[in-house]
């Protein structure tokens, strides 16, 4: 089976796989070779992927999974990958920190080129007769 997880930011996974375990909020669902079509929601929760003897796991926010022809197709808000759980709820949490102090940084700038813009707005007298 083919498994491809797509994010906000492009593909993040892409890998042959045996079979997948998904863990969400509604439980567990293993997919395996030749399932029937199902397409499933994950608010928040993970997928444990087998190839042979290796395992890999992805932290899903907010997606959606699609199985069909033995495809998995995962689009999430967001995604992490690694080599173990524990591992890979710890690069998720610091990616979700990261990206909150990029997004507070972004607002801190905007608010001061918005304010920027009124002073030089006021300054050249635009709009006054």
């Amino acid at each position: 089976m083919k498994l491809s997880i797509f994010t906000a930011e492009g593909k993040s996974f892409n890998d042959e796989i045996d079979y997948m375990v998904i863990h969400n909020e509604d439980g567990e669902v293993a997919i395996l070779k030749d399932h029937i079509p199902i397409i499933i929601q994950i608010q928040s929760g993970y997928l444990k992927c087998v190839m042979g003897n290796h395992l890999k796991y992805a932290i899903i926010e907010q997606g959606i999974l699609e199985f069909k022809d033995n495809n998995l197709s995962v689009l999430a808000l967001d995604a992490e990958v690694g080599d173990t759980l524990e591992n890979t709820k710890v690069s998720f949490e610091k990616m979700k920190k990261d990206k909150l102090e990029m997004t507070k940084k972004e607002n801190i700038d905007l608010s001061k080129q918005e304010r920027e813009l009124k002073e030089n707005i006021q300054k050249s007298k635009a709009g006054q007769l």
